[in-house]
C-alpha cells in the first residue's frame, strides 16, 4: 500500500502537482477563514440549507462566475474540472456522454436540479443524459463526494451533484445574452425576473444550436449537428410570514445527429424531450423548517437509425416527499423526511413497466465548541427503502469533522458510509429467467485533512457487491454479480491568492489505486491519474484573463471490430485552455474562450472525434 501510495510520485503530472503544493505559504494572501466560509451554505450535503463549515461532507461549489469565466457549456464540462471525476463523449455537443466519479461505473452519480432527482429510467444506469443539461441559468453546482444514500436514497453511492438555478432578484430585471463560435455555434437567451412583497417569478429560455463536428472519426467526416431550447419557469408566493408556495417547470427540447454502425457518414438523427413539473411548500421560522415536495418528470428519446430505424424510450418518474428539520439549540440539529417514487418506462425491448419505492430517512448533528482543543461536529444519518419489486434496503452515513483550535484552518474529517444503486426500469424487467435482481450495495469510508484552502487531502475506499452484469442473451438480460471488488484512491486540491499581484492559482489531482475490477477486466474510460491547473488574474477591475490545463492519463476502452468488441488503450492528453471576461459596463459583459488552444488530438472514446482549436465568445446585458 505504501509503495502504491508513493509510487504516484513519479507520474510527470504528480510530480508537478507536487511542486504546485510545495509553493511558499508565505507567498500567498490568507485564505477564507473559517468564519468566511460560514457563509456559504449548501443543500445537497445535507438535504436541508446548510453553512458549508458545519457539514462533514466533503464538497465543492462552482459558482456561475466559474462557468460564465471559464466557458461551460455543459454539466459535464464542469465536472471534469472537478478532482475525481471523469468525463467521456461520443462526440461532440448532444452526443451520449459518461460520467465517472472516483472510479465508479456510470450511473453512480445522483443529479440533482434545484433538489429533485433527475433520472431516465429506462436507461441502462438510470442515469440523466448530461449532454442536454446547458448552465445558462445556474446559480451554482454543489458537488458532494462520497455516497449519500443514506440521505437521497438510489444512485447517490459514489456522490450527488445538485444544479442550483438562479432566483429572481429584489425588484424587476431582465437579462439578455447571445455568443457565437466556431463550428457556426450560435446561442441567445432572455430571463425575466420580478421579486417583490407577495412573491417572484423568474422566467428564462435558452437557444442553443451548432453545426458541430463527425461525432466518429475522423472529424472532418460529415458533421453531426445539435440544437437545444431549454425553458424554466420558477414563481413562488408568500403564504404567511414565514411560508410560501412554489412552482416549477423545466423543459428541454434537444435535436442531434449521430453516427451509428461504425459509419461517420451515417445519417441517423433523433430528438430529446425533458419536461418536469413540481410545487413545494416551504415554513422556515428559523428554528423549524419543513418543505413539501411534488414533481413529476417525463423523459422521451427518439431515435432514427439509419440502419435499425426508429425507437423510442420513454420514462417516468412520480415523486412525493415532506422533510423536516429542528434546530435543538446552539449545537444540535435533527432531521428527517418520507419519500415516495414511482418510476415507469416502455422501450422496444420491454414493453411497459413499472416499480415504485418507499423510503424514510433521519439525521442528527451535535457541534461541540471545543472538544479535546477542536471544534468538532459529528453527524449520522440513515435510511430505509422499500421497493415494490426487490430486496429493501438500509443504508447510513457517519461524519466527524474537527477543526483545530491550536493551529486555526487545520482540519480533519472522516466519513463512513453505505449506499445502494436500485436497478433501472430497463434492467429490471429482463432478469435472468427465475431470478429477481437485487440493488447493487457498496460500503465504503473518506478521511481528509487540509490547510484552509492551501491544501486538501482525501483518500477514498468503496467495495461494491452485487453488481448489475450482462447474463448475455438478445434482448440482454442481466442478473447479480455475486463477487465483489474494491476501488480506492487519492485527491489533492490546493489554491491560493498571492499578495504582491491580483492572482490566483489552484490545481487538483487524482490517482486511482485501483483501475480492474473482480474480473480483473479494465474500469473503462477511467484514468489511474488526471491533473487540473487554473490561472486567473485580474487585469484591472473590469478585466479577467485566465488559463486551465486539463491532464488525463491513459485510460483503456472497449472497440467493436464487427461484433466483437476489443480492448485498446486511449493515449494520455492535455488540453490548455483561455478566457477572457471584460465587464465593458456595469450592465454589460464580454466573455470569450478559446478550447483546446493547441489543438491536441485525442480521444475519450475509443473511435470518437474530440473538438480541436476553437473559439466562443457571449455577451451579455442585464437591467
Amino acid at each position: 500500500m505504501f509503495h502504491s501510495q508513493f509510487s504516484i510520485l513519479h507520474s510527470p503530472f504528480s510530480a508537478a502537482a507536487a511542486a504546485l503544493l510545495s509553493v511558499s505559504l508565505l507567498q500567498a494572501a490568507p485564505a477564507e477563514t473559517p468564519d468566511d466560509l460560514g457563509v456559504i451554505t449548501v443543500t445537497a450535503a445535507d438535504r436541508i440549507s446548510t453553512p458549508l463549515r458545519d457539514t462533514t461532507a466533503n464538497v465543492t461549489v462552482i459558482t456561475a462566475e466559474e462557468i460564465k469565466e471559464r466557458g461551460y457549456q455543459t454539466l459535464a464540462d464542469a465536472l471534469s474540472r472537478v478532482s475525481g471525476f471523469a468525463t467521456a463523449s461520443n462526440g461532440g455537443p448532444g452526443q451520449t456522454s459518461g460520467l465517472y466519479l472516483r472510479g465508479m461505473n456510470q450511473g453512480n452519480v445522483l443529479i440533482l436540479l434545484d433538489g429533485i432527482p433527475m433520472k431516465d429510467p429506462n436507461d441502462p444506469s438510470f442515469s440523466y443524459p448530461l449532454e442536454h443539461l446547458m448552465l445558462d441559468t445556474v446559480e451554482r453546482i454543489e458537488v458532494i463526494k462520497g455516497a449519500q444514500s443514506g440521505l437521497w436514497g438510489s444512485d447517490a453511492v459514489a456522490g450527488v451533484v445538485n444544479i442550483v438555478t438562479k432566483e429572481a432578484a429584489p425588484g424587476a430585471h431582465a437579462v439578455f445574452r447571445g455568443g457565437l463560435g466556431s463550428h457556426t455555434t450560435r446561442t441567445g437567451g432572455v430571463d425575466l425576473s420580478y421579486d417583490g412583497e407577495a412573491g417572484s417569478f423568474l422566467i428564462s429560455g435558452d437557444h442553443y444550436e451548432t453545426d458541430g463536428f463527425s461525432a466518429l472519426k475522423p472529424r472532418s467526416a460529415e458533421a453531426d449537428g445539435y440544437s437545444n431550447d431549454t425553458l424554466q419557469i420558477k414563481g413562488r408566493l408568500k403564504t404567511g410570514e414565514n411560508s410560501s408556495l412554489g412552482i416549477f417547470y423545466h423543459k428541454i427540447d434537444g435535436d442531434f445527429d449521430y453516427d451509428s454502425n461504425g459509419d461517420p457518414n451515417d445519417a441517423s438523427t433523433g430528438t430529446f424531450n425533458d419536461q418536469l413539473l413540481g410545487a413545494d411548500w416551504r415554513y422556515d421560522d428559523g428554528r423549524l423548517s419543513i418543505n413539501g415536495q411534488l414533481s413529476i418528470h417525463t423523459v422521451d428519446r427518439h431515435y432514427n437509425d439509419a440502419l435499425w430505424g426508429p425507437s423510442d424510450y420513454t420514462g417516468d418518474t412520480t415523486r412525493a416527499a415532506l422533510s423536516a428539520a429542528y434546530t435543538i439549540d446552539d449545537h444540535q440539529r435533527i432531521s428527517g423526511g418520507v419519500e415516495y417514487n414511482k418510476y415507469q418506462g416502455s422501450s422496444p425491448w420491454n414493453g411497459q413497466a413499472s416499480y415504485d419505492n418507499r423510503a424514510i430517512f433521519g439525521s442528527y448533528r451535535y457541534i461541540w465548541d471545543d472538544l479535546l482543543g477542536a471544534r468538532t461536529i459529528f453527524n449520522a444519518t440513515v435510511r430505509y427503502d422499500n421497493f415494490s419489486d426487490f430486496d429493501d434496503k438500509a443504508t447510513y452515513r457517519f461524519g466527524l469533522k474537527r477543526e483545530c483550535r491550536l493551529l486555526p484552518g487545520l482540519f480533519t474529517a472522516a466519513n463512513v458510509y453505505s449506499a445502494y444503486k436500485a436497478p433501472d426500469i430497463y434492467r429490471a424487467s429482463s432478469p435472468l429467467p427465475g431470478t429477481t435482481l437485487k440493488p447493487e450495495y457498496t460500503r465504503g469510508y473518506e478521511l481528509t485533512i487540509g490547510y484552509e484552502k492551501y491544501l486538501t487531502v482525501t483518500y477514498f475506499h468503496n467495495r461494491i457487491s452485487d453488481e448489475i452484469i450482462s447474463a448475455g442473451g438478445w434482448p440482454p438480460l442481466y442478473t447479480n454479480d455475486p463477487r465483489s471488488y474494491s476501488i480506492s484512491g487519492l485527491e489533492i486540491e490546493s489554491e491560493w491568492s498571492f499578495r504582491e499581484i491580483p492572482l490566483t492559482l489552484s490545481a487538483n489531482y487524482t490517482h486511482l489505486f485501483d483501475t480492474e475490477d473482480k474480473n480483473g477486466a479494465p474500469l473503462y474510460r477511467r484514468p489511474e491519474d488526471s491533473f487540473n491547473l487554473f490561472l486567473d488574474y485580474a487585469l484591472t477591475e473590469g478585466i479577467t484573463l485566465g488559463a486551465d490545463l486539463h491532464y488525463v492519463g491513459k485510460r483503456v476502452d472497449q472497440q467493436w471490430v464487427g461484433w466483437t468488441p476489443q480492448d485498446v488503450t486511449l493515449s494520455s492528453y492535455s488540453l490548455l485552455n483561455l478566457h477572457y471576461k471584460h465587464r465593458i459596463t456595469d450592465n454589460l459583459t464580454l466573455s470569450i474562450q478559446v478550447r483546446n488552444l493547441l489543438d491536441e488530438e485525442y480521444e475519450s472514446t475509443a473511435g470518437y472525434s474530440t473538438e480541436g482549436r476553437s473559439v466562443y465568445g457571449t455577451v451579455e446585458y442585464r437591467f
